[in-house]
């Protein structure tokens, strides 16, 4: 009986030395160095997701030169998925690298969706705005890339380190982590990510640009069951959220269909949404009011449309054109888009704006109970989410950069919007950043770019439908070419 006594002792001792010797070498937060550039805070700040969504630095720096063929189209590297690099950057716009012990971590955070590119000549070398719109980012892409290597059978140690030796000289103990630990350990989590994503076989694709935002975490987080909703919508530029703090007498919303009405807890929401949890969160806290403090500034740059230009400049629009296009958006557009509107940020009625209600369908009532009351132990204290009955009168600044529009992205550019719905494309191709300077937004034809990779958006599918917001439809000519002219200035 001593013997058994003495024996389970070791045991406990080993089990304890063994967790403990596990936090401290692969959870343990360690201080991260500062960057003084909110710019830079943004696109590759934590969030605080590591720990679940992390994986240790050099298998996600091997990943794409192993697995190629689990890419999405045919190109290489993590631009396949869609995210600019800048240069000098040691990682592509969207990722976040953090030490949790004593390995790094690459984790996707805020600007994996929010960062957007344009090019107004196809030979031009894209420009990167910051908390754009994601117009050409994969992110299910990217999801379902994660789960194809994590249920091939070449991932394993025998495959992955080798690429890994390749590219750097690791320490003898760095090595053995990697070979025993980390690897294996990734396969297992990322073959689990199948399971967590089984409910994305039976829906739409979501595309290029786009993304289901809350299926995902109400189906993890807040343990709700799949209801079969679809919430396919556009990526949603993170440009003068100043404009919807609240004032005296009103909040705003935010998000497509409104759901929150508070720019901070729409923050530390999303960080919880992509991995953040209350124990990562002191850690994240600073940069995420870093990142808070970016998104209420960052704008858009200047449209290059402009009447200064040469008339035969393709982005040339007329003073006139502009001036009368503008009077006509005072009087048609300004009380729903514009700060001073009534309707600025408010849910317009599903009966009203009559667009695509899936993606307001995907949001119910429950998931906003137990996103507000979201582990009750831990002082979230969330006050503003809410299930609304129509879409976010959203505000229009960027909105040269904002093509495919409505919040599905059914209507490719801005001379469609201002169309019937019966007499609006039923299928285009989205991916481009190329400005269309007919017809605004970014070109649409299956061949019009062939340096980006286009997915093809088809009207028939359902979450896709491009009916609705028919304010402007029944101009005649001459008045809707004039307030194109406009809109391309905004």
């Amino acid at each position: 009986m001593i013997r058994f006594w003495i024996w389970l002792r070791n045991i406990l001792i080993a089990v304890v030395v063994l967790g403990v010797g596990g936090w401290l070498l692969l959870l343990r937060e360690v201080p991260q160095p500062i960057n003084n550039d909110p710019a830079f805070a943004f696109n590759h700040g934590s969030i605080g997701n590591e720990a679940a969504q992390g994986l240790p630095e050099w298998i996600w720096r091997v990943l794409p030169i192993v697995f190629p063929e689990h890419l999405p189209g045919d190109q290489k590297g993590w631009s396949a998925l869609g995210v600019a690099w800048r240069s000098g950057d040691e990682l592509p716009i969207g990722f976040s690298n953090k030490t949790l012990g004593v390995i790094p971590r690459i984790a996707p955070n805020c600007a994996f969706c929010h960062q957007g590119t344009y090019r107004l000549n196809a030979e031009d070398p894209e420009t990167i705005v910051s908390a754009g719109a994601g117009t050409r980012v994969d992110v299910q892409g990217f999801i379902k890339f994660l789960i194809a290597v994590g249920q091939d059978d070449k991932f394993n140690a025998r495959n992955i380190m080798p690429a890994i030796k390749s590219r750097v000289d690791m320490p003898l103990w760095e090595r053995v982590m990697y070979r025993f630990v980390l690897i294996p350990g990734v396969r297992f989590a990322l073959k689990g990510q199948a399971e967590t994503f089984a409910w994305m076989q039976d829906n739409p694709t979501w595309g290029i640009g786009r993304i289901d935002p809350f299926n995902p975490v109400k189906y993890t987080a807040l343990e709700l069951p799949d209801d079969g909703t679809i919430g396919n919508s556009d990526m949603m530029p993170l440009w003068d959220l100043q404009a919807a703090q609240p004032t005296t007498h009103r909040r705003f919303s935010v998000h497509w269909d409104g759901l929150l009405s508070d720019v901070h807890e729409t923050v530390v929401a999303g960080a919880i949404g992509d991995g953040m949890t209350y124990k990562s969160f002191p850690g994240a806290e600073e940069n995420l009011k870093v990142i808070e403090d970016f998104s209420n500034v960052a704008m858009p740059p200047k449209s290059p449309f402009s009447s200064d230009l040469d008339p035969g400049d393709p982005f040339y629009v007329s003073a006139e054109a502009v001036a009368q296009g503008a009077e006509i958006y005072a009087g048609l557009c300004a009380d729903c888009h514009e700060p001073s509107g009534t309707r600025f940020r408010t849910p317009i009625p599903m009966v009203e704006i009559g667009t695509d209600r899936h993606r307001l369908d995907m949001w119910t009532a429950e998931a906003a109970r137990r996103y507000g009351n979201y582990q009750e132990d831990y002082a979230w204290n969330f006050e503003f989410f809410h299930k609304t009955d129509g879409y976010n009168a959203v505000p229009l600044v960027g909105l040269w950069l904002k093509g495919p529009y409505l919040h599905n992205g059914s209507v490719p550019n801005l001379a469609a919007l201002l169309e019937a719905p019966k007499d609006r494309p039923t299928e285009f191709w989205r991916g481009s950043d190329l400005v269309d300077p007919v017809n605004g937004g970014f070109v649409s034809g299956e061949d019009d770019d062939p340096l980006r990779r286009s997915w093809k958006v088809d009207t028939s599918v359902p979450g896709n439908a491009n009916t609705g917001h028919t304010w402007g439809t029944d101009l005649g000519q001459a008045e809707k070419g004039a307030l194109l002219a406009y809109l391309k200035t905004l």
